[in-house]
C-alpha cells in the first residue's frame, strides 16, 4: 500500500511543471556549482587568502552596484511578458537598451569613487576589467535568462546559467596554464573575456530561438519608477549579501576577507535548492498576484513547508562538514571552517525572507519589499561598521545574522499585514 502511494505521489510530482522546472534550474545550479567549484578551489589555492581577498573585495565593490545596470529592466520584463507574451519584442529591446545606457554611467562613477576611496594593493584597472564584466556583459546573458524565463522556456534559462560558468572555469584554466606568475589584474581580464563570450551567446540564442528586439526609446522612458524600486531592492539584497566582504577588506586584513569569503561561498553552494524553487516560481508569482496577494500568498504556502525543511537539514550538514573545508582548500583556511559553522543559520532565515519577498512583489507590493531591504542593508553596513573593526570576521557574521533575522520579521509582517487587508476588503 505504501509503495503504491509513494509512486502515484512521485508520478504526480514528475507531471506537476513547476516540479520540472525548478528541477532544470537544479540541475544548471548544480553544475554551475561543480564548475564555479573547480575554479574557487583553483583561485583560492592559487592566490591564498590575502591576494584572494582583494579579489572577494573587488567582486564585492562591483555586485552592490550591478542590479542599477539595467534599472531594474529584467524583473520589469518578466512580470509584463509574464502576463502578456505579445509585449515580448519592445521589451526584450527596451531591456538592452536600459542596459547599456545604466551600465555606462553606473562604470564611470564607480571608477570616479575608487579614485577616492580605494582598497590598498588592488589596482584601478582590475577594478575597470571586473565592473566592465558584471556591469555589462554579465547583465546581458542576465537579459538573456530574463527572457527565457518570461516566456516560460526554463530549460534555456538553465542553459544560460551554466554558460556563464563553464566559460570563467575555461578562462581559469588558461590563467594556470599559461601564466607563470599569476596576478589579479590578469585574472580580471580573463574574468571579463570570459563574461563577454557569454553574453553574446545568450543573447543570440534568445533572438533565434524567441525573437528579435524591437528597440523603442519611449519605452525606455517608461516604468523608471518600478524599475527603480526593483533595482533598489536588489542592490540592497546585494549590499547586506556583499558589503561585509568589502568592509572586511577595508577595516580588517585581506586575509580575514579571504576566510569569511570562502565560507560564504559554501554557504551559497548549499542554498542552491532553495534559490532553484525561487526562480523557477518567480514568473508564477506574477501570475498568481495579478489577482492580489491571495493569489501570490496561496503559492507561497505551496512552496515553503518543504523549502523549509531542506534549509534545516542544510544548516545540520554544514555544521557536520564543515571541519572537511580546510582539507579541500588547504590549512591556510582553517579558520573558514569555523566561519561557516556560524554562518550556516542564515539559510534558514534566507529562505523564510525569499518566499515572503516574492509574495509582496508578485502581488504588485515591490515598494514594500524594496524598504524592507533598504533598511535592512542600511542596518548591516552600521552592525559591519561597528563590529567588524572589533571582530573581524567574527563581527560580519554576527551583522550577517543579525539582518537576515530582521529582514524575515520585516517581509513577512507585510505580508501579514497586506493580507489581512486583502481578507477585510471581501
Amino acid at each position: 500500500m505504501f509503495k503504491e502511494k509513494f509512486s502515484l505521489i512521485l508520478s504526480n510530482l514528475l507531471q506537476n511543471k513547476l516540479f520540472k522546472n525548478t528541477w532544470t534550474i537544479f540541475q544548471s545550479f548544480i553544475l554551475r556549482l561543480v564548475i564555479q567549484g573547480f575554479y574557487f578551489v583553483i583561485l583560492a589555492r592559487t592566490f591564498a587568502p590575502e591576494k584572494y581577498g582583494a579579489y572577494v573585495g573587488i567582486v564585492a565593490i562591483v555586485s552592490i552596484f550591478i542590479p542599477f545596470a539595467g534599472w531594474g529592466s529584467g524583473e520589469v520584463f518578466i512580470q509584463n511578458v509574464a502576463r502578456d507574451r505579445s509585449l515580448f519584442r519592445e521589451y526584450f529591446g527596451a531591456t538592452i537598451l536600459k542596459t547599456l545606457l545604466f551600465s555606462s554611467i553606473f562604470t564611470a562613477l564607480i571608477l570616479i569613487a575608487y579614485n577616492f576611496f580605494s582598497i590598498p594593493n588592488i589596482s584601478i584597472y582590475s577594478v575597470f576589467f571586473v565592473t566592465l564584466a558584471n556591469l555589462t556583459f554579465l547583465k546581458f546573458n542576465d537579459i538573456a535568462r530574463d527572457a527565457f524565463m518570461a516566456v516560460g522556456l526554463l530549460n534555456y534559462t538553465a542553459k544560460t546559467i551554466v554558460l556563464m560558468s563553464l566559460n570563467r572555469f575555461v578562462a581559469v584554466l588558461v590563467f594556470i596554464a599559461f601564466f607563470d606568475q599569476p596576478s589579479i589584474l590578469t585574472w580580471c581580464i580573463l574574468y571579463c573575456v570570459a563574461t563577454f563570450v557569454s553574453g553574446a551567446a545568450s543573447i543570440y540564442l534568445v533572438i533565434k530561438l524567441v525573437g528579435y528586439p524591437k528597440f523603442n526609446l519611449s519605452r525606455v522612458k517608461q516604468e523608471l519608477r518600478l524599475g527603480f524600486a526593483f533595482a533598489v531592492s536588489v542592490s540592497a539584497q546585494n549590499i547586506y549579501n556583499d558589503l561585509d566582504k568589502s568592509m572586511l577588506a577595508k577595516l580588517s586584513t585581506l586575509e580575514a576577507t579571504g576566510i569569511y569569503g570562502a565560507a560564504y561561498h559554501i554557504l551559497n553552494v548549499a542554498l542552491t535548492p532553495i534559490q532553484s524553487v525561487a526562480l523557477a516560481s518567480f514568473r508564477k508569482f506574477f501570475q498568481h498576484g495579478a489577482s492580489g496577494i491571495k493569489g501570490s500568498f496561496e503559492l507561497c504556502k505551496k512552496l515553503l513547508p518543504l523549502s523549509l525543511a531542506y534549509s534545516l537539514l542544510a544548516v545540520v550538514g554544514l555544521v557536520v562538514l564543515a571541519p572537511l573545508l580546510p582539507i579541500i582548500l588547504g590549512s591556510q583556511y582553517q579558520a573558514s571552517a569555523r566561519a561557516l559553522i556560524w554562518l550556516s543559520p542564515t539559510i534558514f532565515l534566507r529562505t523564510m525572507h525569499f518566499f515572503a519577498a516574492d509574495t509582496l512583489t508578485g502581488a504588485n507590493y515591490q515598494s514594500s519589499r524594496t524598504t524592507a531591504q533598504v533598511l535592512v542593508a542600511i542596518i548591516n553596513g552600521l552592525l559591519n561598521f561597528w563590529l567588524i573593526p572589533k571582530y573581524g570576521w567574527l563581527g560580519a557574521i554576527w551583522a550577517t545574522i543579525a539582518s537576515e533575522f530582521l529582514l524575515m520579521v520585516f517581509l513577512w509582517g507585510f505580508v501579514y499585514r497586506y493580507s489581512k487587508q486583502s481578507a477585510s476588503n471581501i
